[in-house]
């Protein structure tokens, strides 16, 4: 068997089976998506991730081996901006000698590695990546005369497949190429597959649908036609008498389309990641509806209340929910509303719609933020 390394970059063989190996990963990087539905909206870059890879390990027949082995690693990721990701890659291999009674040898060690994501939303039926690193292992050869630490660099391919399942494991594969600078330096190949797992994701709802509603009257042969009433915002007052428009959904309103003073009123979609007080790309779109109506209505003043489920402890729940209170406050703020027309207060565990919880859509439906319309100058 010959092997394939630096050394042998002009055999034949060599290159066909390095063309072959491209080619596949190409080709299933390549494969119809049509599973996504073509709607990467519901879809989120992941955050820190862990990922467990087992495979096949080439290293160099120069050191004394056979030019076969195994390979495991265990790798840590942390998302960068521009598609990049940098990765902790722990990994340990056995490098067979071939020899009968002898000992195998034995590597352990650690990269730190850079990847660049293709499609960091991940949201195709395989993800492509490729990545280059540093690092350090300490080889176990025989003689031990060849043991020693050793500087490691490394290069690869591969590619990460969309979520399987509501909890966001997806499957990866991996293609390397590992120069060790033992012995004035030899070259190994290593093929992986293992399972990817996102610390902290969850499946992000869909975008909000906003219902447009038109009021058409039918005109029968001579009898004039009248205007059409349109009621943009769906709050009951057509756009001609409608003094305050694009009044919030589910909002009460009076005889001329402006919001009731002292209601409350949900924003269903408004989430947030675990533990965390960023919005999401779904929330972001539901407070986009939102905004038009501190513009169209100048005297609305609400608080925005924010609520968690009963998990943890109170402490904890308070200060979560004061923080999303403000990040929903800052976007209103931010995208058109006066600062003197929102205030912000987080309400933590206090004030639970189902209690007690019984499963994980009462807890959800717990975590929640809410608009409370109060008059101008009331008290907070």
């Amino acid at each position: 068997m010959t092997f394939c390394d630096a050394r042998t970059t002009t055999n034949p063989r060599c290159n066909a089976t390095l063309r072959i190996a491209s080619l596949t990963l190409l080709l299933l990087t390549a494969l119809p998506h049509r599973a996504v539905a073509d709607d990467t909206s519901v879809y989120e870059k992941p955050g820190d991730s862990l990922t467990t890879e087992a495979g096949y390990a080439w290293p160099s027949r120069a050191l004394g081996t056979s030019g076969r082995g195994f390979t495991a690693s265990v790798i840590y990721g942390h998302p960068l901006p521009a598609n990049l990701a940098l990765e902790v890659n722990v990994h340990a291999s056995t490098f067979e000698t071939g020899t009968p009674g002898g000992t195998d040898f034995y590597q352990k060690g650690v990269n730190l590695d850079l990847a660049y994501q293709f499609n960091p939303l991940q949201s195709s039926w395989l993800n492509p990546f490729v990545l280059v690193g540093v690092g350090g292992a300490y080889d176990d050869f025989n003689p031990d005369t060849l043991d020693r630490g050793v500087f490691l660099a490394e290069a690869g391919l591969g590619a990460i497949s969309k979520p399987l399942f509501s909890n966001g494991l997806r499957l990866r594969l991996d293609a390397r190429w590992v120069h060790d600078s033992n012995e004035g330096g030899h070259s190994e190949y290593r093929g992986m597959l293992g399972v990817f797992v996102p610390i902290g994701w969850t499946k992000p709802e869909p975008p909000a649908r906003i219902e447009v509603r038109e009021v058409v009257k039918e005109v029968v042969r001579q009898v004039p036609m009248e205007r059409v009433a349109v009621d943009s915002d769906g709050d009951g007052i057509d756009d001609a008498h409608d003094k305050c428009p694009n009044t919030p959904r589910g909002a009460r309103v009076d005889s001329t389309g402006c919001v009731i003073e002292a209601q409350t009123i949900e924003l269903r979609g408004v989430t947030f990641n675990l533990n965390k007080a960023t919005l999401t790309t779904n929330a972001q779109t539901v407070l986009d509806t939102v905004v038009p109506a501190f513009t169209g209505q100048p005297s609305l003043h609400v608080e925005i209340a924010g609520h968690t489920d009963s998990s943890g402890s109170v402490r904890y729940n308070q200060v979560l929910s004061q923080s999303r209170a403000e990040t929903v406050r800052d976007y209103l703020i931010a995208h058109g509303a006066h600062a003197d027309q929102v205030t912000a207060r987080g309400y933590g565990k206090s004030q639970l719609l189902i209690n007690p919880e019984k499963s994980e859509v009462d807890r959800e439906r717990n975590r929640r933020v809410e608009l409370r319309t109060r008059a101008q100058g009331q008290q907070e």
